[in-house]
This record gives structure tokens, C-alpha cells and sequence, in this order.
């Protein structure tokens, strides 16, 4: 008896520390115990090398994949796949040039405000929030939205998708 009182201790003191961490945020990563405060960076830099390239007049999978510091690790004639330590990138390639990039990140999550630092001021859209970036060499706008991992998106949310691709020129 004694053994079987034990396990339901234990079972019952998971169950409310687990509790605990949903409520301040911690799984989530939202909270005060999460770093949505700070987000992470890792992925920021690829998504703006990833802007810059697009806005190149014809930017290939090589030059992209070059440009965002990745290597591609599988490859067909409609994708190319980039991995990275806590986030993965799809390329959207009709033939050999690249015209949409996708941030899936899993654990290198930006938080809005980082976002915004880099990109400047977003405007709130259905999905998230949507970024421009304008090439003056090439005259290109390039868009970036960013899906928060929970709505409505605020400065401190974190991101759990990017989306990268030139703006239609209609």
C-alpha cells in the first residue's frame, strides 16, 4: 500500500506542477517564464536575407539558399528544403528560380517586436501580421507575413510561421 500512496503522490504533484506551467505560459512560451519578451534571433536574419535575395531580379535556389546561409538537404523540381537548428525552410522553386520562402520554426521563435525592429512597422492582416520590404536597387517589394502561435497577435507573441514572396505587380 505504501508504494501504491507514493505513485499517486507523485502522479498528482506531475499533474498540478504540469498546470502550473500552462497557466504562467511556460509552455507556450509566452509567459514571464518563456522568452517571448526576447523571442530568439536565430531565425531573424535568415528571413531577411531571404527578402533581400527575392528582390533580386531573377534569384535562383542556389543564390537563396547562398544568400540565407543554408544548405539545401532535399530538392525537387516544385521545393527545396533548408534545414536550421530549431526551424525549417521550404523554397517554392517553378523550375530554378525561387519565389516564395517558408519559415516553419519549431524552436527559434521571433516574437513580434523583434520583427518589427528589423522590418519595421507591420500592418495586422487576417493571419498575422505583414511586413514590406523594398529593394530600391531592383524596385522589387517583397511581403512578410508572420503568423503569431496564438491571436491576437501582440508584441510579445512569438512566431510560428514566416512567409516570404514578392509582392503581385498588378
Amino acid at each position: 500500500m505504501p508504494t501504491h500512496f507514493r505513485l499517486v503522490l507523485w502522479l498528482a504533484l506531475s499533474l498540478i506542477s504540469f498546470a502550473g506551467c500552462s497557466r504562467d505560459g511556460a509552455a507556450t512560451g509566452e509567459g514571464p517564464a518563456g522568452q517571448a519578451a526576447q523571442g530568439n534571433t536565430a531565425a531573424v536574419s535568415a528571413v531577411q536575407a531571404a527578402a533581400r535575395a527575392l528582390a533580386e531580379p531573377d534569384p535562383s535556389v542556389n543564390y537563396v539558399a547562398a544568400e540565407m546561409a543554408g544548405v539545401i538537404k532535399v530538392r525537387t523540381n516544385s521545393q527545396a528544403l533548408l534545414y536550421y537548428d530549431g526551424y525549417r525552410v521550404t523554397l517554392t522553386t517553378p523550375g530554378d528560380r525561387v519565389t516564395r520562402v517558408v519559415f516553419e520554426l519549431t524552436q527559434a521563435r521571433p516574437s513580434i517586436a523583434q520583427l518589427t525592429r528589423e522590418l519595421g512597422t507591420p500592418k495586422e492582416v487576417g493571419r498575422g501580421m505583414l511586413y514590406e520590404h523594398h529593394a530600391e536597387a531592383t524596385g522589387a517589394t517583397i511581403r512578410i507575413l508572420a503568423e503569431p502561435v496564438s491571436k491576437p497577435a501582440t508584441e510579445t507573441s512569438l512566431v510560428r510561421r514566416i512567409v516570404v514572396e514578392g509582392a503581385s505587380t498588378r
